[in-house]
C-alpha cells in the first residue's frame, strides 16, 4: 500500500489475514515498515506467508489460480524497481504512439 514507515499503516491487518496471496516488494523492509509489519506485529500474519514480487513475476505457481483469490500487495518502495515500472510504462506508451 506505500507505509513506509513503522508508525503507519493503510490497512487493517486483519485484511492481509483474509487475502490468498500477500505480496511484498522487499521482504527485509516489510519486517520493519508497512502492512506486512503492522499484520506479523498484530499476530494475524506469518513471514513465510508472504511473497516477494519478483517471485510472483517469474513462478506463475506463486502467482493467483482464480478470480476469487484475494492478493494484496504492499509495495514499501525500492527505487529500482520503481525505475524499471517507470521504464516498461514509458516504452509501452512510445511504442503504442502513432508517428
Amino acid at each position: 500500500m506505500g507505509s513506509d514507515t513503522s508508525e503507519n499503516n493503510e490497512l487493517d491487518p486483519h485484511i492481509l489475514q483474509k487475502a490468498d496471496i500477500v505480496v511484498a516488494d522487499s521482504l527485509s523492509q516489510c519486517r520493519s515498515r508497512g502492512e506486512i509489519f503492522k499484520a506479523v506485529k498484530a499476530g494475524v500474519l506469518h513471514e513465510e506467508m508472504v511473497v516477494e514480487l519478483g517471485e510472483v513475476i517469474v513462478d506463475k505457481r506463486k502467482q493467483r489460480i482464480s478470480e476469487d483469490q484475494i492478493t494484496v500487495a504492499d509495495l514499501t518502495g525500492v527505487a529500482i524497481q520503481d525505475i524499471q515500472i517507470s521504464k516498461a510504462v514509458y516504452e509501452a506508451l512510445r511504442s503504442g504512439r502513432k508517428e
